[in-house]
């Protein structure tokens, strides 16, 4: 199951989650302090008070209800990491497995669903793609400023219109922002090259190769232009994407506003 298949999937029980999500979040807080307490120890989770626990289970039911509905994973990922990653040790980046099992399996018991749905397959995956990219990044908080990480943007045909919108966003963070464009021909609409200008003039980075696929050419720049493993977005067909994943292993890859070209499962 493709990404944004697995998030779209979520939104079909946004309605669920907003009803439960606190005894989702609760079960699965339980679940750790049951079966997982010498882990919990190991990092200090036990040592907070009550009033933090309970926090804590508010923020993790908010956490899903802004997963159910969100439409666009860009904008999911904003959240976790444009707005910057807090903590450098905590239980989800340290043990992913765990959390990923206990907070499946508590979606699983509160909202009814057989141990096969597809719903529980889309939560796993969608834990792991965040997972992942917030144990890539930590790394930096260490390396000075943190949230001066570079942008990379990268997109396919007509999806520049979204990856400019994203570009808007990463300058107004303060980021190194650089596009590279997968084109056939050049972009037509007068409204996108006013928009590609004026970002220019603010500090945009604007990379554009004519190509009528993927080639070695495109895979070369992306490598070159990637060397300072920026925080990497791209929008396209699923294949583009792929190809892009390949050429950036292990460097996580953030899919948006992106949706699938793939039916969605039923």
């Amino acid at each position: 199951m493709h990404f944004d298949q697995a998030l779209h999937l979520l939104q079909s029980i946004g309605p669920q989650v907003d009803q439960n999500g606190l005894r989702i979040a609760s079960r699965f807080y339980k679940q750790l302090e049951n079966k997982y307490s010498a882990e919990l120890q190991e990092i200090g989770s036990l040592e907070l008070p009550s009033q933090s626990f309970e926090l804590r289970i508010l923020r993790l039911a908010q956490l899903m209800k802004h997963v159910t509905h969100q439409h666009e994973s860009s904008e999911l990922f904003k959240m976790v990491l444009l707005n910057e990653i807090k903590q450098t040790k905590s239980f989800i980046l340290t043990y992913p497995d765990i959390v990923s099992t206990e907070i499946v399996d508590a979606v699983r018991v509160e909202l009814g669903l057989s141990p096969m749905d597809p719903v529980l397959e889309a939560w796993r995956i969608v834990h792991h793609q965040l997972v992942e990219t917030c144990r890539h990044f930590c790394k930096y908080k260490q390396q000075g400023d943190w949230s001066r990480l570079s942008v990379l943007l990268v997109a396919e045909g007509h999806h520049l219109g979204a990856i400019i919108d994203e570009a808007q966003y990463a300058l107004m963070s303060g980021r190194t922002t650089t596009i590279l464009h997968a084109r056939s021909t050049k972009p037509s609409s007068k409204k996108m090259l006013s928009d590609l200008n004026l970002l220019t003039k603010q500090g945009l980075i604007f990379h554009s190769i004519q190509n009528e696929g993927w080639d070695e050419e495109i895979e070369s720049f992306l490598e070159l232009i990637s060397i300072d493993d920026p925080i990497v977005f791209v929008s396209g067909s699923s294949r583009f994407i792929a190809e892009v994943q390949r050429t950036l292993e292990p460097l996580p890859v953030i899919f948006g506003p992106f949706v699938a070209d793939g039916v969605l499962p039923s």
